[in-house]
């Protein structure tokens, strides 16, 4: 890989740039993945579509396991938007799974019409179960499917990121409690949530209430959660990260076409020229004044 940086071989340092990732994934070995990453620089505007769509799919695959999942969402969405249409579907396939699973730990819940997409609806089946669970926000029910489709997620190795999904049920289950409860007791938290007990109950929407997942008040002699008044969401910075999220999202969107579309200087000029059949004839048109001039510039540069 220094060989190849060092002769400004594109094709070999990605090749080999993303070999080397896919076998420190395979290994588990993913600060060392993220060390690589930080330290090397990849040919983006000079390698092959297949390289760059395996270095974005690893890319997004060790920011998802070290908890950047915005950074991981971008790369993810890119790759997928960026891959061939009617082949390599094993590759969109796996993408698409991941993506599927960042977009649960950010809180979002994917569209329907992504689970039923051509060729993919049976290898997504369990994550359609998941993503349910989550959005129901039953603790209990996503254990369970979790625990009924366990080999299947070893396999993709996507396990380790359903694994950490059990918050986002929780602050699921808490959206919807507030929005049907002006007040509901502890125990009652507890029994819906599927949660030990009243004092777990406590703890969690503590968490809860202190992260901003809801706004409400903890009433602890009395043992009842107090929700506040809804508030205008326009109010908020909600409407903004939203704003800025799109915009973001359009000027990568731009930025990627219009680097896609750049060509080297003048061509075009060539092409038409060789099309015309002019080019062997260039110094043909030219009059006996212009060839006279020419050699006159020739023997002054000369001396």
């Amino acid at each position: 890989h220094r060989m190849a940086c060092l002769r400004r071989d594109a094709d070999v340092s990605s090749t080999v740039m993303n070999l080397m990732l896919r076998d420190l994934l395979n290994a588990d070995q993913v600060e060392q993945a993220q060390k690589l990453l930080s330290n090397s620089t990849f040919p983006n505007e000079t390698a092959t579509n297949n390289q760059l769509l395996r270095y974005l799919y690893y890319s997004g695959r060790i920011q998802a396991l070290r908890l950047e999942y915005t950074s991981s969402f971008s790369n993810l969405s890119q790759c997928l938007r960026k891959s061939p249409t009617h082949t390599a579907l094993g590759f969109r396939i796996a993408v698409q799974r991941l993506l599927v699973v960042v977009q649960l730990l950010m809180g979002e819940i994917p569209d329907r019409a992504v689970f039923f997409a051509e060729g993919m609806k049976g290898e997504l089946k369990p994550y359609l179960e998941i993503a349910q669970a989550v959005r129901r926000g039953d603790l209990a029910v996503f254990h369970s499917t979790v625990g009924r489709h366990a080999d299947r997620l070893r396999l993709d190795g996507t396990f380790t990121l359903i694994s950490r999904l059990a918050h986002s049920v929780v602050k699921a289950g808490l959206r919807r409690l507030k929005t049907s409860y002006s007040r509901i007791s502890l125990e009652d938290v507890a029994v819906r949530l599927s949660l030990p007990s009243a004092t777990s109950a406590e703890f969690v929407v503590a968490k809860a209430v202190r992260d901003g997942v809801i706004d409400a008040t903890i009433d602890h002699e009395k043992g009842y959660v107090q929700s506040h008044d809804l508030v205008d969401v326009y109010a908020t910075v909600e409407p903004s990260e939203a704003f800025h999220r799109r915009i973001a999202y359009c000027l990568t969107t731009h930025n990627d076409a219009v680097r896609g579309m750049r060509y080297p200087p003048d061509a075009y000029k060539k092409q038409l020229e060789a099309s015309r059949g002019l080019r062997g004839r260039k110094g043909e048109d030219k009059t006996d004044e212009e060839k006279a001039q020419e050699l006159e510039d020739d023997f002054d540069e000369d001396y």
